[in-house]
């Protein structure tokens, strides 16, 4: 069995190569029985080692191999379809406030009739 000192070694000698890959910090630290802390706190070690910051490390464009994966792509927005639905429900959102002012003055309304009636 390895120790956590040598998992953060070998964590450490592939972090690169699977961040590459389109690992994430958590699923990189899953992979080697580490916190994502433990990671994070070793991450400016392997961004000195590879030459760079851990800002620059962390934002590191990769392209990840989806090949055998299944996943749905995500679908583009029609952007004058979600101005419409934005619209429709303000619409629909201001006439809910007019029904409730008016059920409010309603309510007004009625306890002061109320209030007569008891005096």
């Amino acid at each position: 069995m390895t120790t956590k000192h040598e998992r953060t070694i070998k964590m450490m000698e592939n972090f690169v190569y699977l961040h590459n890959k389109g690992h994430s910090v958590g699923e990189i630290a899953k992979m080697y029985d580490l916190s994502e802390s433990t990671v994070y706190r070793h991450l400016g070690e392997i961004a000195l080692s590879v030459d760079m910051t851990r800002g620059e490390l962390l934002k590191r464009h990769f392209t990840a191999d989806h090949s055998g994966r299944n996943f749905t792509p995500v679908k583009p927005v029609d952007r004058s379809k979600l101005n419409g639905d934005f619209a429709a429900l303000m619409t629909e959102i201001e006439s809910l406030q007019a029904g409730i002012s008016k059920t409010i003055e309603d309510l007004e309304i009625y306890n002061g009739i109320l209030e007569e009636e008891i005096k």
